[in-house]
């Protein structure tokens, strides 16, 4: 069974790592890739719902529904920053500093009373050394693309939120139960804000909608739902450290596609956040 779940994390990091080329493949603008991404894959997993509805007689309770749409809030913000934040920065420094979810995870357990250790301090202290390395440069570089590294970090604070009300509802709660409301909560969210914001939903060419479905086959069902799916069975610390895998997967299709060469600087920040992120794990994990 161990083995089994490893696999699922091993198929949801390779679905993710495809997301960030095949949003800027797209053409379509940030919000209307998020509200698709998120309005689709509700649509596909209602029959499951269904299904799982008739086979379960459990019900949410109406805290856990309020955390249902906190949780789609969540997820909101989290695509809509940081799918902005790839047409600013590099997809190198923009998949690493959204996959900092573990540091915000351990943060916000701590502030709810959980233990943080010696090793996890130094780590959170390391990873927030790579971060400074990737993003101060940007300071004298480029506004834009500062912007676009504080927003994937602000994509990573929202994702915390998302898996861990994700860890706290899936030990009671389906699949569909939780990813359904959560993800139509998540496409409500960004049609709102992007209407809002006068985004262009509709149209695009055939090969935008390609792409759009791409996305949500690999990184929406394959990527984000497998993760829900584990949340049942590891804690959200666990699921969160499976996705370092997304920069280095993202980083090296980002060369070969859009032949984007990260600085010098950035290599060495990436290294170090992804270090400090596994001092923590390793300390959360073995003790």
């Amino acid at each position: 069974m161990v083995i089994k779940y490893y696999v699922v994390l091993a198929i949801a990091v390779v679905a993710i790592s495809w997301a960030s080329i095949l949003i800027l493949l797209s053409d379509a603008q940030p919000i209307a890739v998020a509200f698709w991404r998120a309005a689709i894959a509700a649509v596909v997993l209602s029959p499951l719902l269904i299904i799982e509805r008739k086979n379960n007689a459990y019900s949410p309770s109406m805290g856990e529904l309020t955390l249902m749409v906190i949780s789609g809030i969540a997820l909101a913000a989290h695509f809509m920053t940081w799918i902005e934040s790839l047409y600013l920065t590099t997809v190198a420094a923009s998949t690493t500093l959204v996959s900092t979810y573990p540091i915000f995870t351990l943060a916000m357990g701590r502030l709810i009373g959980e233990r943080v250790g010696k090793r996890s301090m130094i780590g959170t202290l390391t990873a927030f050394l790579g971060i400074v390395l990737i993003t101060a440069p940007e300071f004298y570089v480029s506004m834009k693309t500062l912007i676009g590294d504080l927003l994937a970090l602000a994509g990573a604070v929202s994702g915390a939120v998302y898996f861990l009300i994700g860890r706290f509802i899936r030990v009671r709660a389906s699949l569909a139960t939780y990813t359904v409301p959560v993800y139509g909560v998540s496409a409500l969210t960004t049609l709102i804000v992007g209407l809002i914001l006068h985004t262009r939903f509709w149209p695009y060419p055939p090969y935008t909608w390609f792409y759009i479905l791409m996305i949500v086959l690999g990184p929406m069902l394959l990527g984000h739902t497998l993760l829900n799916y584990s949340l049942r069975y590891s804690r959200a610390i666990t699921v969160t450290t499976s996705t370092l895998g997304e920069p280095i997967g993202a980083s090296l299709l980002a060369l070969a596609i859009f032949h984007q060469v990260p600085s010098t600087l950035t290599v060495i920040g990436i290294a170090v956040t992804l270090l400090g992120i596994y001092m923590v794990i390793s300390e959360e994990l073995h003790g």
